[in-house]
């Protein structure tokens, strides 16, 4: 199978924001080892990633995929219209080696358990635990590419 990949030109075909390559790369870098089909594993983090409520709007309709977009902002710089951030490719690549991982971001969260007994051994989960794994660096990138802070957009329009 071969990703098709968006590079900021609205492709009406695009499945993920980095190919095979730049998720081997990214996890390389960082001495991380994949788990799994890498494109499986992008194309299942796309679902992930491209149901985010991202800043801006798309830049057409006809576009496959979220990005690229409009009015973004970053830091307080502009985001081209033909760019893809390199933090939403960082993104797709942690969530790519969650997913490879057993942490589906995506996956049903089951009912907290607060204690489990097998034989002698014994576990209880604080009442406050999260009912399920979460990864932290997922969510910083993803705050950096949902709120509007460093930027702000809106629509003026003449009576």
């Amino acid at each position: 199978m071969t990703l098709i990949v968006e590079d900021g030109t609205g492709k009406a075909d695009s499945q993920a924001y980095l190919s095979a390559i730049e998720l081997t790369a990214y996890a390389s870098a960082r001495g991380i080892s994949i788990v799994g089909d890498v494109e499986v594993l992008i194309l299942r983090a796309s679902m992930y990633v491209d149901a985010l409520s991202f800043v801006g709007s798309k830049n057409t309709k006809d576009q496959a995929m979220q990005w690229p977009r409009l009015n973004v902002y970053m830091d307080g710089f502009a985001i081209l219209t033909t760019e893809i951030p390199k933090l939403l490719k960082d993104l797709q690549a942690e969530v790519s080696i969650a997913i490879g991982n057993g942490n589906d971001p995506l996956e049903t969260v089951q009912r907290a358990v607060k204690r489990t007994k097998v034989g002698p051994i014994e576990k209880e989960y604080a009442d406050n635990a999260a009912p399920f794994v979460m990864n932290l660096r997922i969510k910083a990138l993803e705050r950096k590419l949902t709120s509007s802070v460093g930027g702000s957009t809106f629509t003026v329009s003449r009576g």
